[in-house]
């Protein structure tokens, strides 16, 4: 789903074909276990997309089209970050480890997707403990000073999380090989992993919902403007 939802957010280009694709990503988080992210994400999807569509009508020599650019970027990649998030905060790593074997995926594919998936968590909190860090010996990381001391950011930012980064994968490789996964052996687990009901039920809904979405994007309803007439 992440995957093919991803891939449709920048094959459509209208406006209201990428609303209601934001709108329906937002709905399936909210109905999952984090209603406050998809909400939270829709509402800055809503004022992203009208002050990208209000930045068409300032004539501004190569900054209009570089915001314009950047704004389209962001609108693409929110659908995607918002469901991503929700997929890493829901998925148990041993049952998507399982889930990946049987459906016959190669080791070579496995690993470095249940470590990518373990990776970006750990990031998170590697960085948030370099910031607190930093605030105990009186180095603030502001966005202002980021952007007026780049250099600075390097050396007290990126430096020491790139260090942790190398250090964390190691731990992640040797956690994964003690575990076993180097070995060609059946996974069994004692939670059962298999498409039910609700999974094709799925599956079909979302094929579906694409080709709604590919026929308005290729229809009338792609050209209209969401906030032209704002």
């Amino acid at each position: 789903m992440l995957v093919v939802l991803g891939c449709v957010s920048f094959f459509i280009n209208g406006d209201i074909p990428e609303m209601l694709l934001m709108f329906a990503v937002a709905i399936f988080v909210c109905l999952g276990s984090a209603p406050g992210w998809g909400f939270k994400m829709l509402i800055i999807y809503v004022l992203i997309s009208y002050l990208n569509t209000c930045m068409r009508y300032v004539s501004l020599p190569v900054m209009s089209l570089l915001i314009s650019i950047f704004g389209v970027t962001i609108l693409k990649m929110i659908p995607i970050v918002t469901l991503g998030r929700w997929v890493l905060k829901s998925t148990y790593m041993d049952e998507l480890t399982v889930a990946l074997e049987r459906a016959h995926m190669p080791l070579t594919v496995i690993i470095p997707f249940v470590v990518m998936f373990r990776y970006i968590p750990t990031l998170g909190i590697e960085y948030r403990m370099i910031r607190n860090t930093m605030k105990i010996r009186g180095i603030c990381d502001t966005v202002p000073k980021v952007l007026l001391h780049p250099f600075a950011t390097i050396e007290y930012i990126l430096v020491p999380l790139l260090m942790r980064c190398l250090k964390v994968s190691d731990e992640l490789a040797a956690s994964g090989t003690t575990r076993g996964m180097e070995r060609n052996n059946k996974r069994y687990a004692l939670l059962k992993v298999k498409l039910g009901v609700r999974e094709y039920v799925t599956i079909v809904g979302i094929a579906l919902f694409v080709a709604i979405l590919f026929l308005l994007d290729r229809s009338n309803i792609g050209q209209f403007v969401l906030w032209g007439r704002i």
